[in-house]
């Protein structure tokens, strides 16, 4: 390119050379030099030159040393600056002093502003220096200051803390002397509480004393009176031939012994006794041995007629002896009649009387003893299996072949309801029943069909407890599968009411007496009642409810259907009910569970017992309203009384008993 950029320092390496040349000129030109010629607006001063000079100077030289017939080369210029360099046709190098004084003018001016610049940036420099340390001052006064403010802010705060901790050990103080008057108040207090406490806890030892004495006076009363009515058992077996002679003492001794069960009856359903219940203990051990002093009066009074007619007969047979040996010849004399000979003109003895009479009929006392008997001897012999430990699996297997089907027992439809029977008639039948994924037989073991059997009844009698007492509706379906087996498989039926005697000796009737040494726990949880792990009893509404379910099921039992087509006829059937509930009226009603037992039994099973029976069904609502009811007033005033109170009434008035909800149609199954 023609044109290019000035080189600074090219330009600067002639300066030298430059100055000597200009200043000899100068001298030259001074006398002809007419005003400034520095500057770009001067005008172009010309001098004559030599050759000589031009030789000489090698800047002109330089500048025109070129081809003649050259074109002179192109201007150079430098941006903002008016200097040109160039060459001449000659050749020779050329420069425009002019421009070149401007041009070391503006580099002097550059460098002056430079020097001022620098000047002004000191004396800048200088004044932020003097507002740093004015601000470094104000800064330091200020710190000072703040110092100042804070230390006479932590003086203050000092003095603050000074006076509240004052305040708060004045409130400590305070408090402390408040806490102790407190404390010292409840401790006090507390001497005074457990004063009364330890009072309480004496008269508490005291009345429990007391109670104990009394339980114990109540337990001597009971064993005296045991020992009194043995004896006069014992006195009429022995006396048989005079029995006709102690009707009234007899009649006075079932009075007394019904009483005497009751008072016992009261004490171990409330576990409290009274001064007034040891009065009255004392009272029929008197009545006792009055009777007893009666009979022996009684049987001396025979004894002695028959001493006497004995005696009589025996000087009447001294005088025809001796009337005899006043005769020449005696006569002959018959044979005598062999002793051993019966004398079918005497009269037969009565037979004993029964000692148990006032808590059980002699026909529910034989079968209650019979079908216990028959429990025992089994549950004996299957005690083997129960104590193989090798069987193990087979009676956890025979447990989930029962407790599966059971549990699902119900109405809901027909083939399921047939379902259930099914496989518990397999299992008693001796197949194979599947459980799980294996098979299980009461043929894998001598004893399983007596275990199964029995393990199958007390499942049963358990549902009275898990599911009958709270849902009135499931006691049909159950009932109507234990009839059904009962019919196929007798010793079920027997094991079944010998779990359900065990539960609830009353659905015997049986009001089981309190044996000579028997704890009030044993005797306890011989009537039924339950015991906690602890040793606690049960409420009296639990062991109600489950009693409530037990004679639930056993009226449904009584009434249920037989299935369709058969001919066997029912095992324990409308009769089996009626005996039930005339046996418990004829015994001494009992608090609570009396009333209990026959409402429910009224409610399941009385509507069947009026249409079977009609007019002698009506006659014992009857007995039930005039005798019984009076009867159960005077020692019930509970709420199942009033229930068996109200239903009487409800029937009495309506003439009917409804059909219990739930009852199975004939043509179910």
């Amino acid at each position: 390119m023609d044109k290019f950029t000035l080189d600074m320092d090219e330009l600067l390496s002639d300066m030298q050379s430059l100055q000597v040349s200009a200043l000899s000129r100068a001298a030259l030109i001074s006398p002809l030099v007419q005003g400034r010629t520095l500057g770009p607006d001067c005008a172009p001063f010309a001098y004559p030159t030599t050759d000589a000079d031009s030789e000489n100077d090698p800047n002109l030289s330089n500048v025109s040393s070129s081809e003649p017939d050259s074109e002179p080369p192109p201007e150079r210029y430098v941006p903002n600056l008016k200097v040109t360099i160039g060459r001449s046709q000659e050749g020779t190098r050329k420069v425009d002093i002019g421009e070149l004084g401007a041009l070391v003018s503006f580099r002097m001016f550059e460098q002056e502003r430079e020097r001022e610049r620098r000047k002004e940036v000191a004396r800048v420099l200088e004044e932020r220096q003097v507002r740093v340390r004015e601000a470094d001052r104000l800064r330091e006064e200020q710190h000072r200051e703040r110092l100042q403010r804070v230390a006479e802010e932590k003086e203050r705060r000092a003095r603050e803390v000074e006076v509240k901790l004052l305040e708060a050990i004045r409130e400590q103080e305070r408090a402390a002397k408040e806490f102790e008057e407190r404390n010292n108040a409840e401790i006090e207090a507390e001497n005074r509480r457990l004063a009364e406490v330890s009072e309480q806890l004496r008269r508490k030892d005291e009345e429990m004393k007391r109670k104990q004495a009394m339980f114990e006076a109540i337990r001597t009363h009971q064993g005296n009176f045991r020992k009194m009515t043995d004896v006069f058992t014992k006195t009429l077996q022995a006396k048989a031939e005079y029995l006709a002679n102690f009707g009234a003492q007899k009649k006075s001794v079932q009075t007394v012994v019904k009483a005497f069960e009751q008072l016992l009856h009261g004490v171990n359903a409330s576990r409290e006794v009274t001064q007034q219940d040891v009065e009255r203990a004392v009272e029929y051990c008197k009545q006792m041995e009055q009777i007893n002093a009666e009979v022996g009066e009684i049987l001396n009074r025979i004894q002695q007629e028959v001493a006497d007619r004995q005696k009589k007969e025996q000087e009447q047979a001294e005088a025809q002896k001796q009337q005899q040996q006043k005769q020449e010849a005696p006569p002959e004399v018959a044979p005598p009649v062999p002793q051993d000979t019966p004398d079918t003109t005497a009269p037969k003895p009565a037979p004993p009387p029964n000692p148990l009479a006032a808590f059980v009929s002699q026909e529910s006392l034989a079968f209650y003893t019979e079908i216990k008997s028959f429990y025992e001897q089994h549950q004996a012999a299957v005690k083997t299996l129960l104590d193989d430990a090798s069987m193990k699996t087979y009676r956890f297997s025979c447990q989930k072949a029962i407790n599966t089907p059971v549990n699902a027992i119900s109405a809901v439809s027909r083939e399921h309801f047939l379902d259930k029977f099914t496989k518990l008639d397999a299992l008693l039948s001796g197949q194979q029943v599947r459980v799980g994924d294996q098979s299980v037989s009461i043929n894998a073991h001598p004893l399983g069909r007596t275990y199964c059997t029995m393990l199958l009844a007390k499942k049963f009698v358990s549902q009275a407890d898990t599911a009958i007492s709270s849902n009135q509706l499931a006691a049909f379906p159950i009932a109507s599968i234990i009839v059904a087996l009962w019919q196929k498989y007798p010793d079920f039926g027997r094991f079944f009411l010998a779990y359900l005697h065990k539960e609830c000796p009353y659905l015997v009737p049986y009001y089981l007496p309190q044996l000579a040494g028997q704890s009030q726990e044993d005797y306890l949880k011989a009537i039924g009642y339950r015991f906690s792990s602890e040793g606690i009893l049960e409420k009296q509404d639990q062991y109600l409810k489950r009693m409530t379910g037990l004679a639930r099921l056993y009226g449904a039992v009584i009434v249920t259907n037989l299935r369709r087509g058969e001919t066997t006829p029912h095992p324990h059937g409308l009769e089996c009910g009626w005996k039930w509930l005339c046996n418990i009226l004829n015994l001494a009603p009992l608090p609570d569970i009396c009333a209990t037992l026959i409402t429910e039994f009224l409610q399941t099973a009385g509507g069947l017992l009026w249409t079977h029976y009609g007019r002698q069904f009506v006659k014992v609502l009857r007995v039930m309203h005039e005798q019984y009811l009076p009867e159960l007033n005077k020692v019930d005033e509970g709420g199942p009384k009033s229930r068996l109170e109200g239903l009487v009434a409800k029937i009495t008035a309506e003439g009917r008993i409804e059909r219990p909800e739930g009852m199975m149609a004939a043509d179910f199954w």
